[in-house]
């Protein structure tokens, strides 16, 4: 029985780290969404660029700029391996989450618009 109690604190201590992003990827990215045509029923709007900037911190929490509206949210770690890792991202006041694709020698994010946005990629500044 004493021998299985640091068997179990190592296995928490594992786990709960393995849900933390490396301090190397933290920071902030920015980047830019292109312009887009929306279509409400029969009237179709015509979306401009803006830009984007997502800021990653360590307590597994983020802030979205687009433009000069800031959003704060959560993302946790979905799948890693050696060279990317798959966010799910939910930011306060949105329903759907959101996916981001971080790719660490490359430095950079994906974010996976929601329909009809288009995906763009952040270059770590």
């Amino acid at each position: 029985m004493r021998f299985l109690l640091p068997v179990w604190l190592l296995l928490i201590s594992l786990s709960v780290h393995s849900q933390v992003l490396k301090k190397k990827t933290l920071g902030i990215y920015q980047g830019e969404i292109p312009s887009y045509a929306l279509e409400l029923g029969e009237e179709v709007f015509q979306v401009d660029k803006a830009a984007i900037q997502v800021e990653l911190h360590a307590d597994g929490t983020l802030l979205e700029t687009i433009d000069s509206k800031a959003v704060k949210g959560t993302y946790l770690i979905l799948k890693e391996d050696k060279n990317t890792v798959y966010l799910e991202v939910k930011l306060d006041g949105q329903y759907i989450p959101e996916s981001y694709v971080l790719y660490k020698k490359d430095k950079r994010l994906e974010r996976k618009g929601i329909y009809p946005q288009p995906d763009v990629f952040l270059k770590k500044s």
